[in-house]
């Protein structure tokens, strides 16, 4: 086998499976699509939501939460509510995985949550 095919090879392999290893998006993305879309949001409420979700998956990293906060979120993608282009999390239908990324976050933090 020539080197240019051996070389081919892997990359064309790579070329393959990469949109099965990276899925179609990330919950970040699919949480700020879902408002966005919810919403009709234009670029700037775009961009507020997109440093919004991005800084509380940030904070769910820091604090190693990250296993909690994604189960919330996919319930969430799941079972939230859109009112009259307002979107709400469904706290009642996902609350126990509220509840887990909380505690969570409240047993790696000293200090008290705010209010957002």
């Amino acid at each position: 086998m020539s080197t240019l095919k051996k070389s081919f090879l892997p990359a064309l392999a790579l070329a393959l499976l990469a949109p099965f290893a990276t899925g179609c998006g990330s919950l970040v993305e699919d949480r700020i699509d879902t408002i966005c879309n919810c919403e009709d949001c234009g670029e700037r409420d775009f961009e507020e939501y997109e440093i919004r979700v991005n800084a509380d998956y940030d904070v769910a990293a820091t604090y190693d939460c990250i296993e909690l906060i994604e189960p919330y979120w996919e319930c969430q993608l799941e079972r939230h509510e859109c009112k009259d282009r307002h979107y709400e999390d469904d706290n009642d239908e996902c609350g126990s995985e509220r509840e887990q990324y909380f505690q969570c976050l409240d047993a790696k933090s000293s200090r008290d949550l705010g209010p957002y």
